[in-house]
């Protein structure tokens, strides 16, 4: 087994912000085989005194999908209700994607967010590249505090009513969320979420706000606790730097894409039987009678003469 092909990501996203220079998904999808890309197309939007121009905002959607991309993730929940009852919360909204459609919203004064104004032109694009659409969670809790409030159940009912619109018209539909819950709030959470019969992709979830710099472990045992309740298909990777204000280095990156993946195989244990992997590597410390992997003699320097794995009962 080759664990650099184990960690492979099967999903690259771009996440970064307007730029006319560079498209960064370009660059992704030359040079990675056998994995999706992924864009965010309002963070290439031009915004203009919080206001988007929708031809503008299609046209990013056009060009990112006609570039190869595989995944969108669109946010067309934003609604004055649910910005009404996010102002209950500790933090209104952590969802940068939310933010810019909610703030158009406010600035149009309008009842209709600027996503669902060009949702049958996003499907018939979608639909003649093949591409998913990923209904990102603009309501999702920043705290665990705010988990599971009126905010959030309605923004779930609104994810399946637009998931289903999507479906219907023949384009695969993800669900994303829960953003920041603990694991009382995740077993409620599912109940939501197995209720919808679409992929879900948990940002996270953070079951605890104290891990600040180590939020690629408490990521991971959200996710692997979500998926205990059946409803994780596609792990997010989250870095170390969630939540320092820093930008993740290549190599907290790696660490996060590592842990994401380990998370990804725990769940698969149970929910496809997938233990080939652990087979191999049971199956290697039996025959060379050491821990070490890829080590083709017995005995190591943890246990050194007392070693274990040499007893022959």
């Amino acid at each position: 087994m080759n664990l650099e092909d184990f960690y492979h990501p099967e999903i690259i996203s771009d996440l970064s912000l307007y730029s006319s220079k560079n498209h960064l998904y370009e660059e992704i999808i030359n040079c990675f085989d056998n994995t999706v890309v992924s864009t965010l197309p309002i963070y290439q939007a031009e915004v203009l005194n919080n206001s988007i121009s929708k031809n503008n905002l299609l046209e990013k959607v056009h060009e990112q999908i006609e570039s190869g991309v595989g995944i969108i993730t669109i946010h067309p929940t934003p609604s004055l209700n649910l910005i009404e009852l996010s102002k209950s919360r500790l933090v209104p909204i952590t969802s940068r994607g939310g933010a810019i459609v909610a703030k158009d919203l406010l600035s149009r004064k309008s009842s209709c967010n600027v996503y669902m104004e060009i949702l049958d032109d996003i499907i018939k694009i979608c639909k003649q590249h093949s591409v998913t659409i990923s209904i990102g969670a603009s309501f999702r809790s920043a705290n665990i505090f705010d988990s599971l409030d009126q905010c959030q159940i309605e923004e779930f009912k609104i994810q399946k009513e637009i998931g289903d619109y999507i479906s219907n018209r023949s384009v695969d539909v993800i669900i994303e969320g829960p953003g920041h819950s603990n694991i009382a709030s995740l077993k409620k959470i599912s109940n939501y979420y197995n209720a919808m019969n679409f992929p879900i992709m948990p940002l996270g979830p953070i079951p605890t706000d104290v891990a600040i710099g180590q939020d690629h472990i408490s990521s991971s045992i959200g996710a692997a606790v979500l998926g205990m309740f059946g409803c994780v298909d596609v792990i997010t990777s989250v870095t170390r730097e969630e939540h320092t204000g820093k930008i993740p280095s290549i190599e907290s990156s790696v660490e996060a894409i590592i842990a994401a993946k380990i998370t990804a195989h725990i769940i698969n244990i149970d929910k496809v039987g997938d233990m080939s992997y652990d087979r191999r590597i049971v199956d290697n410390r039996i025959l060379n009678q050491t821990c070490i992997y890829g080590k083709n003699s017995s005995g190591c320097s943890r246990c050194a003469h007392v070693c274990p794995l040499k007893v022959q009962f």
